[in-house]
């Protein structure tokens, strides 16, 4: 079959690069009319016309290609290429998929599917393209560095942050150091994860990504003002940046300005945006528009949202009328006073272990707004490499293991109950150390499913029973009510005592008068998404 010249493809690839799209595209339709079945020219005008933005033109090109020879590697990568992009992530599987069998060697096509499983949570599948792609080439630093992403997502943080180190090792560039601040950010490391968001930020100082996480980072570390600025700016850059809109929401709804959170948290549309918008509309009390979305929603929406349930139940007992979302119909029934005996033990070493090991240094502490008189660990305390947290987060485990078998026959048809964590892995946990007058504003955990907190130290003095003590209710964080008619339960704990309840609950901590230091460890467990 007569084929082009290699001196015509390489100026219609020259035309390409040097981004004269229209001429690029005259060139490679010219060249086509000569040689009408060419892969390689129609590979290229397919290119050439989703850089232009004709998707769909370009689509067409490529099955047109895959007729004339359905085993071109490359046009099922590009095919793959577009689905990828425009979030059709099964059907880019699959084109990359093909791609490989033709092409057991095609480097780039097992890096791409690695990102496609990670964005359809197939995270061991992820692993296996990466390390495909590694194989074939050592130094792949984007590989090494997705690879992390994908270890961290499955809770493996240690694994994560040594590939993101590898990845910099290979290749100090904006992307690896951004991954390695997130890795750090999550193990509670909050000044070196800075560090590195400010050196991604060095080679691009208007990446609304990195701005945006910078700015989370340095509010949670107490530098609210210099956070703020950062937050801000990474919206000016792009007003219709997810993220950027998202975490720019939590801060002002943390700081109590509803109206101009809720405007953020609608640009943004990720994560529990829905959630937190009604939230804002709940707490501002416009309650015939929260009323109005909160029924869309619960019609669209599984009943699997702890928090979407706290608003549901707080405004169905409010105006005294059924609640419709289903997650935990009666959730204080399913709170939980148990105890750890290796901790109750007056003389437990691990007791004394984890006493010892909070107090290191780069464990770092992060500023919490509902926190009186105390401070708050950053980062996942159990994912941390100490064996005593390790040790903890097993005997949790297996007491959440016994707290669902006493509490599985309870409202059988709720969510709670028929979707509770299969395996215990720990999503979020962290340690409150709390002073003298020291108290937990009242609060929900949004993004668990079942939550808790275990007590390494209670104080002894004791003016009132319930000084110290934990108030679970099903009202709180200064709700809007239009009666006191809100159940709650009070329990009073002892060093080694664990008290678990549903995401949903609201939960304080009692103030106490002593000069006695009140230490727990709070975690959440959710049950893995399929």
């Amino acid at each position: 079959m007569v084929q082009p010249t290699q001196e015509q493809l390489n100026g219609l690839i020259q035309l390409y690069q040097s981004n004269k799209l229209e001429e690029a595209e005259a060139e490679a339709q010219k060249l086509l009319k000569q040689f009408p079945e060419d892969l390689t020219c129609l590979n290229i005008l397919g290119v050439i016309l989703d850089a232009k933005g004709q998707t769909e033109d370009a689509i067409k090109i490529y099955e047109k290609a895959l007729q004339i020879n359905e085993n071109s590697p490359e046009t099922h990568f590009n095919m793959g290429s577009i689905y990828h992009r425009l979030g059709r992530s099964n059907e880019a599987r699959i084109s990359y998929e093909k791609a490989i069998t033709i092409k057991p060697d095609f480097l780039n096509a097992y890096f791409n599917l690695g990102l496609v499983c990670q964005n359809l949570q197939s995270y061991e599948k992820a692993i296996e393209n990466y390390q495909k792609a590694i194989e074939l080439k050592p130094d792949f630093h984007e590989a090494i560095g997705a690879m992390g992403t994908a270890l961290q997502a499955q809770g493996e943080l240690d694994e994560a942050i040594e590939n993101y180190k590898k990845a910099l090792s290979i290749s100090s560039d904006a992307r690896n150091h951004f991954n390695l601040a997130a890795g750090l950010r999550n193990k509670g490391s909050l000044d070196e994860s800075i560090e590195h968001y400010q050196k991604s930020l060095s080679f691009n100082e208007n990446n609304p990504e990195a701005l945006t996480s910078l700015g989370d980072a340095l509010w949670h570390k107490g530098n609210v003002d210099e956070g703020l600025e950062m937050l801000n700016k990474a919206v000016e850059i792009d007003p219709n940046h997810p993220t950027s809109n998202y975490n720019l929401a939590v801060f002002l709804s943390d700081n109590n300005e509803l109206e101009k959170a809720l405007d953020h948290f609608q640009r943004a549309k990720i994560n529990d945006w829905q959630e937190r918008s009604l939230y804002c509309l709940y707490k501002t009390e416009q309650f015939e528009k929260f009323k109005s979305d909160l029924d869309n929603i619960i019609q669209n929406k599984k009943n699997d949202s702890p928090f979407l349930a706290t608003l549901s139940s707080h405004h169905a007992l409010n105006f005294k009328t059924k609640d419709k979302y289903n997650f935990c119909s009666s959730p204080l029934d399913f709170a939980e006073h148990m105890s750890i005996k290796e901790l109750a033990d007056p003389n437990s070493t691990l007791l004394k272990e984890l006493l010892k090991d909070i107090e290191k240094e780069e464990i770092s502490k992060r500023t919490q707004s509902r926190l009186h008189h105390g401070t708050q660990s950053s980062g996942n305390l159990f994912k941390r490499p100490e064996g005593s947290f390790k040790t903890l987060s097993k005997l949790i485990a297996k007491a959440i293991e016994d707290y669902y078998q006493k509490n599985k026959n309870k409202d059988k048809d709720s969510i709670f109950v028929k979707q509770f964590p299969k395996t215990v892995d720990f999503n979020s946990s962290w340690y409150v150390k709390m002073q003298s007058g020291g108290h937990l504003d009242s609060h929900i955990h949004e993004e668990g499913w079942v939550s808790g907190s275990v007590y390494l130290s209670i104080p002894k003095e004791k003016k009132d029973p319930n000084e110290g003590a934990i108030e679970l209710s099903l009202h709180g964080d200064n709700y809007p009510k239009k009666h006191e008619d809100f159940p709650t339960k009070t329990y009073p704990v002892n060093v080694g005592d664990v008290v678990f309840f549903p995401s949903s609950v609201f939960h304080r901590t009692i103030p106490f008068s002593s000069n006695e230091e009140r230490i727990c460890i709070a975690f959440d467990v959710k049950p893995q998404i399929v």
